[in-house]
């Protein structure tokens, strides 16, 4: 009778799975060449100034944010540089900051009208 080992008698133990040897290196040129690109300056220099922009400095900071983001997403696109997901975040916290500016512009506006 024959075991799950292959043997008979049933003494042998099964191999473990996965194959033989767990030091079994893949073969050369397995995988991407190099590792995914790092991101690039200004894709980080747009998501910080996005952040910071929608914390402390809400008029200008977005702006470059927004400006930064287009430029690195554009670079990521082409294939120059990684990090288009911070572009991307870089271009999304410029447009959500430019309009809680102009949000705050107007309401301010609007209070200083009634004020009078």
């Amino acid at each position: 009778m024959a075991d799950q080992s292959g043997t008979t008698g049933g003494t042998a133990w099964p191999q473990a799975p996965g194959g033989p040897g767990y030091g079994v290196q893949p073969p050369a040129g397995y995988g991407y060449p190099g590792g995914a690109p790092l991101p690039s300056g200004k894709a980080t220099a747009s998501m910080v100034l996005g952040i910071l922009g929608l914390l402390l400095i809400p008029i200008v900071l977005p702006i470059i944010a927004l400006c930064l983001g287009i430029s690195a997403k554009r670079m990521a696109d082409r294939g120059q540089g990684g990090g288009r997901g911070q572009a991307v975040a870089g271009i999304v916290m410029g447009w959500i900051g430019i309009a809680f500016a102009l949000l705050g512009v107007t309401v301010a506006t609007i209070q200083g009208i009634s004020a009078m």
